[in-house]
Order: structure tokens, then C-alpha cells, then sequence
């Protein structure tokens, strides 16, 4: 089994260390002494932390004690992973540089993530809200921040991809996913589509803004619903099952590019015709006919949605399933330094180097965990 050492806090490292554990590796998060600060937020709890970090071992570690890097040192050699999220140059301040890590375990994949390439930006805070401000993710999202925290989640996978990579391809190294790039990827085709033809969507709002009709309309009762029409056989199979043949032959709808200049005009008429017919009957109709539709859930909605698959954790929780091979059903989140003894003494070091280690501060044990 792959070993991995997780060396961060809150979202991006966590989340790439949760995907890996859920694919099966051993996954060792290495907290300081007051542990992760997502442990305990006066607002979330302990749900981020929950999520982020079930089915791995945690060993509490004061780094910046010699008696800590020392036991981290050994680690890492008894390891096969290493990821960070630590703040720029932090481990190179704790001593652990390229040149040490990789004398210590040349066959070593290390990850970093950061919020900026190496330059005139790396040292800024890589807040995953800033990052989407500067990248000009927020812009084209209406100036409105991501939901959740997609954009440090984004960082996790590709950090993930890569070790896998590295794994598969014989390459161990260090290298560095940054947060930014991940936002920037994301808008891609936006790009070109303005160096190109200098055209930019406005975002914020629940059209799309380059087909029609693809937004939100509402049944009788006033239920929302979202409709996606991408095409001229959908939107032709759409007029004719909605009584509404006359559209095909109008003008200002002939084409995908008309519909998207009238999209106004075309969304009052086709509200007009949903704001009689119930919603039901809407749904049924339209993916009868194929034609593709959703309704609008809400949080509350979703928990237990047949459409998706879920774990179940204690105090029947359910938690949605990582969209991986593997499992993490069951697993909890490892209390501060749950396993920390076990580590240790796996590592060769003895009851009386721990008892030791624990007077001195230089670990937490379960038993003194917050």
C-alpha cells in the first residue's frame, strides 16, 4: 500500500489527501499540536474538517522542535507521498528543502500547492476567493465567489493527477499544482473565444449565455425548473411537442445565434406556455421526448437524492460519495493525534521515546487530543 504524508490545513492538501484515501492509500496527516483549524470553526463546526479528512491517521507533530523533524525526517523515508499547502517557503524554513527531502527518500513524490507560480506573485495569500477574483473566475461568475470551496477542491485534483502521474510514470520529483492555474484552466475556452473574436459572456445569471433557450423557466405553481436546448432538432422537436410550430418558421428563432439575440422575447413566450401546464406534467413531457430538463433543487432537497450515491458515516450523516473507485463508508475523521503512538512505534521508535516526546511537546497524543 502507497503511504501519504499530508502536510497542510483546511481545504487544498486535505481534499487531495481525502481523494487519495479514498482510492485505498494510507493516508498520515501530520497536524500541529492545536491540530487543523477546520477542527473547530465558530460557524461550520467540524463539518469542512469531517469531510476532508475521514479514513486517514493523524500524528501531531510541534515541527518546529529538532525532535519533531526528526520524527517527520523518518517518516518521509518510510513514505511514498508527500503533499503541502503550507504557506510559501514554509518548508524550506523548517529545514525540509528539495536537496534534504529527496537525499532522504530519493523514490519520493512530492506535491505542492500554491496559490501562484514562482515570481513576483508567490508570496501573496492564496485564499481560495482572492484567487478567484484575480483569476477572473468571480468576474465571469456575475462577480459572485464559487459555492463551497470548488476552487481549492480544483487544486486537489490536479495535485491528484499529477501524483498518480508520477506514480504510474516511474517519476518521482517535486511538483507544484498552483491554485490560480486551476481557476485559469476553468476559463479556457473563454479565452480564446475573446482573442479570437473578441467576445465575452457576462456571467451571474442562469442562462447560458451562448445557446437558447438554456435557462430557468416555472411551471403553474410556480416550481423552477431548468431547460437545455443546444441544437436545431431539439429546439424543432421542443416547439412541436409544446404546441408551438408557429416559432419554427419566425425569424428572429431560426438559428441558435437568433435565439441567443431574441433569448428575451423567447423566454416570455415560453413562459407563457409553461405558466399553464403544471409541473409535472412539464417534466414528464419533455424527457419523454428527450428533450433535457431538471428541476431546481435546494439544499434541503438534496440529502438522500436517488440520483446520486452517498456513505453513510456515524449518527447516520450521509455524505456523498467521491465519484472514485473505492470507499470511504463508515470512516470517520481521526481525532488529534488518534495515531500518533501507532505511527511512532511503527517507525522504530519506542514506549519510553514516546512518553518522552509527549513530556517534552514535541507530539499530542489521543488521549490529550481538543
Amino acid at each position: 500500500m502507497y503511504r501519504v504524508i499530508e502536510i497542510g490545513h483546511v481545504i487544498a492538501a486535505p481534499y487531495a489527501g481525502e481523494i487519495l484515501a479514498h482510492l485505498g492509500f494510507e493516508v498520515i496527516k501530520v497536524e500541529p499540536l492545536q491540530g487543523d483549524p477546520t477542527r473547530s470553526d465558530d460557524v461550520l463546526g467540524d463539518t469542512m474538517f469531517i469531510f476532508n479528512n475521514r479514513g486517514k491517521k493523524s500524528i501531531a507533530l510541534d515541527l518546529k522542535k529538532e525532535k519533531g523533524k526528526e520524527i517527520l525526517a523518518r517518516l518521509i523515508k518510510n513514505s511514498h507521498i508527500l503533499i503541502e499547502n503550507l504557506s510559501p517557503n514554509s518548508m524550506e524554513r523548517l529545514g525540509f528543502t528539495d536537496e534534504l527531502l529527496f537525499e532522504i527518500n530519493p523514490s519520493l513524490v512530492y506535491c505542492s500547492i500554491k496559490g501562484y507560480p514562482k515570481g513576483e506573485y508567490e508570496n501573496l495569500p492564496a485564499f481560495g476567493t482572492i484567487i478567484e477574483a484575480i483569476s477572473g473566475i468571480m468576474e465571469a461568475n456575475g462577480k459572485a465567489r464559487l459555492p463551497a470551496s470548488i476552487t481549492d477542491m480544483s487544486s486537489s485534483t490536479y495535485c491528484v493527477i499529477t501524483i498518480l502521474w508520477a506514480l504510474l510514470m516511474g517519476r518521482p520529483g517535486h511538483y507544484r499544482v498552483n491554485i490560480v492555474q486551476s481557476d485559469l484552466a476553468w476559463l479556457g475556452y473563454y479565452l480564446i473565444a475573446y482573442q479570437k473574436m473578441r467576445k465575452t459572456f457576462e456571467g451571474g445569471k442562469d442562462e447560458l449565455p451562448f445557446w437558447a433557450p438554456y435557462e430557468l423557466f416555472s411551471s403553474l405553481e410556480g416550481m423552477e425548473f431548468y431547460l437545455a436546448i443546444n441544437d436545431n432538432n431539439k429546439w424543432s422537436k421542443l416547439c412541436k411537442i409544446l404546441g408551438l410550430e408557429e416559432l419554427l418558421n419566425d425569424e428572429r428563432f431560426k438559428t441558435n445565434a437568433d435565439r441567443v439575440k431574441n433569448r428575451k422575447t423567447l423566454h416570455e413566450i415560453l413562459q407563457n406556455r409553461f405558466s399553464k401546464m403544471r409541473f409535472n406534467e412539464i417534466i414528464s413531457l419533455l424527457r419523454s421526448n428527450d428533450i433535457p430538463v431538471s428541476e431546481m433543487n435546494r439544499m434541503q432537497d438534496l440529502v438522500g437524492a436517488k440520483f446520486a450515491e452517498w456513505e453513510i458515516m456515524e449518527d447516520n450523516i450521509l455524505v456523498p460519495k467521491l465519484p472514485l473507485i473505492g470507499s470511504l463508508e463508515g470512516k470517520k475523521a481521526p481525532k488529534l493525534g488518534e495515531n500518533t503512538r501507532e505511527i511512532l512505534l511503527n517507525l522504530g521508535y519506542s514506549e519510553d521515546d514516546i512518553k518522552k516526546f509527549a513530556e517534552e511537546k514535541v507530539i499530542k497524543l489521543s488521549n490529550y487530543y481538543i
